[in-house]
């Protein structure tokens, strides 16, 4: 076992963060120290392979266990044997991901277990309980609690077991007597064969159902391309009937969180349209203002594409941040175009004005909180183990975004939804003439 103990990792400036990428990026800057996956791929290349030897890793930091770096697919079934079968194939087939250092199954928690077969045509033959000998092997090994031994003053614990000199190893095992139909004693080694195999440190179940966790530890911290990754090596396993296979409790809460966060993100959106609503004294009008949403989210996207930043809660936080954002230059210029078109400019001349005079406001808005949020975006705090920067490149590229091509959706969509409000108009008002027109013969004398 070789085991590394790391330093934490320092939480440097933002400035001396942009330092070291652009110096890694043209090759003057070497990192002091390397990070965990550095550390760990560095020891998977060094260390030799050797016939009947596996490396594997684990990962646990210095205040609590988790599962950090490791991904899980678990196997449920009735037979505990079955699933191990079935861990050695699905363990081959997560070896084949890129970025994985190792794999290992919950039995590699368990000790090693030498498994005793009763012969039981043996034991027949020589009138021996299969059962007896079970409960002979139990007691002499990991013995019995008898009721307590009273005394005048007091209870004493009682307890039968070999003696621990008598139990160190197989031979003393194969030892083991039991008494035959003849009165003849027969060893153990007599009436059973033994065999090592790797034993279960636990067997857990889930919902009534035996279940066995085959374990990765990966360098790759995007979930989402780990589980479509999962998907496509075990697309072509076939299980027994009553057997079946998912991804672990982190696949799990990832979703559980991908949920709150479509959640926060309609109802974030259903109250910006509302509140819009109410102010513009129209439900058509706020829909122009709504295309600088989806917007925003494809440069979210995109930079964190770019930047390969993982998707985690605080990417999350901030595009739900970015709703009540980045609607603030479409309402803008929106209300500037209502407000020349209320002082007699047609339509086109007051989208070409709004646009004239908001865009110098819109942009300097724009740059002004991109610049603000860049020493959280390059920056290397955290809250809890969550670093910032996720959530300051989604708000990032979500505003710029969003800032270029609100001038030019948002226009065009107020355009054709203006264009939708006056055919309505006009379809309504020609309704209202033709119910007239058929009442007009009726009221004739």
């Amino acid at each position: 076992r070789i085991q590394v103990f790391l330093n934490p990792p320092e939480h440097d400036e933002w400035y001396y963060n942009v330092y070291r990428s652009v110096g890694k990026w043209l090759g003057f800057y070497r990192e002091k120290t390397l990070p965990r996956d550095k550390v760990l791929a560095d020891l998977k290349q060094r260390l030799p392979e050797k016939p009947g030897v596996r490396f594997r890793t684990s990962w646990r930091s210095a205040a609590e266990g988790g599962d950090e770096g490791t991904v899980s697919v678990l196997l449920y079934g009735d037979d505990t044997g079955k699933l191990a079968e079935l861990a050695e194939e699905v363990e081959r087939r997560l070896r084949l991901l890129p970025g994985v250092l190792s794999v290992e199954t919950d039995r590699e928690a368990g000790g090693d277990e030498i498994a005793v077969h009763i012969d039981r045509e043996v034991v027949q033959r020589n009138g021996i309980n299969p059962r007896e000998v079970a409960f002979t092997i139990m007691y002499a090994l990991r013995g019995i609690t008898l009721p307590r031994f009273q005394e005048k003053n007091k209870e004493i614990q009682m307890r039968i077991q070999l003696k621990e000199e008598d139990r160190q190893n197989l031979e003393q095992l194969k030892n083991l007597t039991f008494v035959n139909r003849d009165g003849k004693p027969v060893p153990l080694s007599a009436i059973a064969r033994f065999s090592f195999s790797k034993g279960f440190g636990q067997i857990p179940r889930e919902n009534g159902k035996t279940f066995l966790s085959v374990k990765a530890t990966t360098q790759m911290e995007d979930l989402p391309r780990i589980s479509r990754m999962i998907d496509a090596v075990m697309k072509d396993f076939d299980m027994p009937y009553g057997y079946s296979w998912q991804k672990g409790q982190r696949f799990r809460r990832f979703m559980q969180q991908n949920t709150s966060f479509l959640q926060s993100m309609q109802i974030a959106v259903v109250f910006v349209f509302i509140l819009m609503g109410i102010l513009f004294e129209s439900f058509v009008l706020p829909l122009s203002v709504m295309i600088a949403i989806p917007l925003s989210l494809f440069g979210a996207y995109l930079l964190l594409y770019l930047t390969g930043t993982p998707q985690d809660i605080m990417a999350g936080i901030g595009m739900i941040v970015l709703v009540g954002v980045v609607v603030n230059n479409a309402i803008v210029l929106i209300d500037m175009i209502n407000r020349r078109r209320q002082e007699g400019l047609s339509r086109t001349e007051a989208i070409l004005d709004a646009g004239t005079h908001r865009l110098r406001p819109i942009l300097m808005t724009s740059f002004t909180t991109i610049a603000g949020l860049l020493p959280m975006a390059l920056g290397s705090a955290t809250l809890w183990g969550f670093p910032y920067a996720p959530m300051g490149r989604a708000i990032i590229g979500g505003m710029f975004t969003s800032t270029f091509l609100t001038l030019l959706a948002v226009p065009v969509l107020y355009t054709l939804l203006d264009d939708f409000g006056a055919f309505v108009q006009r379809l309504f008002q020609w309704m209202t003439r033709r119910s007239r027109w058929a009442k007009s013969p009726s009221e004739q004398p």
